[in-house]
């Protein structure tokens, strides 16, 4: 078990604990959605950047259902929705706002000596290994495709 999927076994004793009916169901769905990657995967443990990819992408399917029942007017889904959006982002560590994320490609950009959109690759394998926890590849794309043009 990893250091984020025993975390999560361990608040959901608490909040059994705590009689916290919605949050005991969203934490073991997590912890279950951890071990059905782990299955997946064959391996005994999962490492810590497979760990939050779980969650981030169970925290879009949220923002996505969120966004669905707001715009067809179920307001008491899209709360409940948002709550369980605030648990799963708790495990995850903070994402880097626009403007971080352009400062850090910009220097990036320059370490690496990098002025071709044809060095693109190059640039996202370093980029990854260094802030893929922390930032949103789309914007990173994105900001690519303005510096290097």
């Amino acid at each position: 078990m990893g250091p984020l999927q025993q975390r999560i076994s361990d608040d959901t004793k608490a909040a059994m604990k705590a009689r916290d009916k919605e949050r005991v169901q969203l934490l073991r769905m997590l912890v279950n959605d951890l071990q059905q990657e782990q299955y997946k995967t064959g391996k005994s443990e999962l490492k810590e950047g497979e760990e939050l990819a779980v969650l981030r992408k169970s925290a879009k399917m949220r923002g996505d259902s969120i966004q669905a029942a707001e715009d067809s007017g179920r307001e008491e889904f899209a709360a409940k929705e948002r709550r369980e959006l605030e648990i799963i982002e708790s495990y995850l560590p903070k994402m880097m706002d626009a403007e971080e994320t352009q400062a850090k490609v910009q220097e990036l950009l320059q370490e690496l000596g990098i002025s071709e959109r044809k060095e693109q690759g190059r640039f996202m394998k370093e980029w990854m290994s260094r802030y893929k926890a922390t930032s949103d590849g789309k914007l990173v794309n994105q900001l690519l495709g303005k510096l290097l043009s």
